[in-house]
This record gives structure tokens, C-alpha cells and sequence, in this order.
């Protein structure tokens, strides 16, 4: 840029400049700076008329279409990395605008409509590099028949949080903010998009949970996954690499939260609950609570 950039001379030529308006679009809707667009004033000739050829539509599109999809991915990283901190009821929209450097104080609604539209594009953007990475990692045990064995439906669960963790992303210590509260899970997750972190489990056949009641099954189930979330979350907020040998024993003690025998004790307690009416147990607990 010239030093003159705010002299009257230069201001002057800029506004005789037919690239101006365009230049004024990008600083008041995109939120760039300068020295991305103007590096020299413009010329005689240009000041003449004698301007470029218009830009070709389709390519117009294009480049404007590839800035779109840009701001949106920077407005949803940076919203991660503060959802991972602090939930996403912790965070206001103007912080996830500073945070990603737009100057626009509507962009995120512009982009998605609502804090709401947000965190759902976020995990439906998400999802689909670890749905894909689990559908692989599927196969693969398929192809190798070791389908049954509870570690290959842990690992199913655990590889691919782990190397989202390690290529840097605070997914999953957002995720685990959003699981805390089941309220949000539910307002926030994407209608159309399954978790797929737990339903992973229901296409393996695992003879070990398959005599277990329903609902100590399923209760194993959601104990896993807020486990898994927790731990490998507060590993990627701390920034601490986790070893394949210390991952290995972790993966260890979740096989046996996911498979431990059903104790006598617990499967009394079963009993004398089915034969609870529903609302007496919910009396009896919201009177201990």
C-alpha cells in the first residue's frame, strides 16, 4: 500500500476508480481488508473508461460461492473451539464473530440463521468425516471376521474422536459440553442425523450383552459414550497427545464397563422395579431429590 493511502490525492483517484464500488462490497459485506483488493491506484486509462472485460458470470459465481463456503467453515471451527470451553449457552454470537475475525455483526445469522443453525451445521459438517472414517473402519473388521469381538465395537466408537482430536479439531470436547445437558442434545442435534457414536454398537452382533436386560444394555451404552466423550475431551482441551499403549487401556476399561457380568444384586433390583408402577418410582425419586 502507498504511504498516502489517506491523502486527499489518493482518495480522490480511488473514487474515480471503476473497481471501487466493488471494493466498498467486499469491505462492508465480507468484511476484508484493503490490501486484498487494492495494492496500486488505478490508472489513467482506467479513470478514461477504459476498464477490464466483466468477469464471466459463472466464474463470478464461483468465487463468490467458494468465499461463502469458506466464512461459513471459519464461523463453525471458531464456534467449536469456544463451544468446547465454555457449551454452547456459554457463548454469545458476537463472540464467535470476533473469534473468527468478521466484522459483519450479522454474519452468523446471514450464514445460519440462529445460534441453533449453527451447532446443528457444525455437527452435520462434522459427522459426515466420521461417519465415513467409521463406515470404513466397519469393513475392515467385516473383512477381517473379528466383527464379534466387543474391542472392534469400542474401537468403532474411540478411532475416529481420537483422530479428530489429533488433526486438531475441538469436536469432541464439544461434544461432551453438549452431553452434559440432555435438553440441549435434544434441541440442537440435527433432525435428519443420527448419533451414530452409540447406534454403531446395535450392527454388532455381541453375544456377551445380548443376554443382558434392555436396560442395563442400553444404560452400558450411554455409560460408555459419556465416558469416552469426557476423557478424550479433556485430552484436546489440555492438548495432551495420547499414546496408542494408554488409548489401548482405556479402550480396555470401556470393553469392560460395556460387558462386566450383570451382578445378583442388580438383577433383584430389576425385578423389584418392573413391579413398580412407573409414576410411584418417579414420586419416590423426585421426593429423594
Amino acid at each position: 500500500m502507498h504511504a498516502a493511502l489517506g491523502s486527499t490525492e489518493y482518495l480522490t483517484k480511488l473514487a474515480r476508480c471503476p473497481y471501487f464500488l466493488r471494493l466498498v462490497y467486499y469491505l462492508c459485506i465480507e468484511g476484508e481488508s484493503w490490501s486484498d483488493h487494492v495494492d496500486e491506484p488505478c490508472t489513467t486509462d482506467q479513470r478514461r473508461g477504459q476498464t477490464m472485460p466483466p468477469e464471466n458470470d459463472s466464474t463470478s459465481t464461483r468465487r463468490r460461492h467458494t468465499t461463502g463456503e469458506a466464512t461459513r467453515e471459519l464461523l463453525m471451527t471458531s464456534a467449536e473451539r469456544l463451544f468446547a470451553w465454555h457449551g454452547v449457552e456459554g457463548v454469545t454470537l458476537r463472540e464467535i464473530q470476533i473469534q473468527a475475525g468478521q466484522s459483519n455483526s450479522s454474519v452468523i445469522a446471514y450464514h445460519f440463521g440462529s445460534k441453533a443453525g449453527l451447532v446443528r451445521a457444525l455437527i452435520a459438517f462434522r459427522y459426515k468425516t466420521i461417519d465415513a472414517r467409521r463406515t470404513e473402519l466397519l469393513e475392515e473388521a467385516r473383512a477381517a471376521n473379528n466383527i464379534r469381538d466387543p474391542r472392534t465395537a469400542v474401537w468403532l466408537i474411540v478411532r475416529p474422536l481420537v483422530e479428530s482430536i489429533e488433526s486438531g479439531e475441538m469436536f469432541v470436547p464439544f461434544l461432551a459440553k453438549l452431553n452434559e445437558n440432555p435438553r440441549s442434545h435434544g434441541e440442537y442435534w440435527p433432525r435428519q442425523l443420527e448419533d451414530t457414536t452409540v447406534d454403531v454398537l446395535n450392527q454388532i452382533p455381541l453375544e456377551v450383552v445380548a443376554d443382558m436386560p434392555d436396560r442395563v444394555r442400553r444404560g452400558r451404552e450411554v455409560q460408555l459414550y459419556n465416558s469416552v466423550l469426557h476423557m478424550l475431551g479433556d485430552h484436546a482441551r489440555r492438548q495432551h497427545h495420547i499414546s496408542e499403549a494408554r488409548l489401548s487401556s482405556y479402550v480396555d476399561g470401556w470393553v469392560g464397563m460395556l460387558t462386566a457380568p450383570v451382578s445378583a444384586t442388580t438383577s433383584s433390583l430389576l425385578k423389584t422395579d418392573a413391579t413398580v408402577p412407573r409414576t410411584h418410582r418417579r414420586s419416590k425419586q423426585s421426593a429423594r431429590d
